[in-house]
């Protein structure tokens, strides 16, 4: 009867402990896959309407990606992630980069900066919700 009792005691410890140990944030890799919905886009802090830009973003736990734009017009390849950076390679030879600014399970906030382009320099910041999240 002692060994049970010290046997329970042992595995209330155990339980106890775990149970107040700190979680530890998710970082972009583990938050990133999913199917992601452009809710708003601004280019030079100006809102945007219908223009060429990314309309979603599929990423995969496999390293995979397919971004979209508003004419249906794909990109595929693999994809990387660090706590502020996404680096998208398109098959194509294409390289997107993205600075993550907020990243949570159901929503993100990327920023696209292009230089040297023929409307100059340009900051792209897309707003997106995962699949059915409807507000940002």
């Amino acid at each position: 009867m002692k060994k049970l009792h010290n046997i329970l005691m042992i595995a209330g410890v155990v339980l106890l402990s775990y149970s107040c140990s700190q979680t530890s944030a998710p970082t972009p890799t583990q938050m990133m896959p999913g199917d992601w919905d452009v809710r708003e886009v601004y280019v030079n802090g100006q809102t945007q309407g219908s223009v060429d830009l990314f309309e979603r973003f599929i990423i995969e736990r496999d390293g995979s990606f397919v971004l979209e734009d508003i004419n249906g017009i794909f990109f595929a390849g693999t994809w990387t992630a660090t706590d502020a950076q996404l680096t998208m390679n398109a098959s194509d030879g294409t390289v997107f980069n993205f600075a993550i600014v907020f990243q949570s399970y159901s929503k993100m906030q990327l920023v696209q900066n292009i230089t040297g382009s023929n409307a100059g320099d340009l900051e792209i910041r897309y707003l997106l919700n995962r699949n059915d999240n409807d507000t940002y």
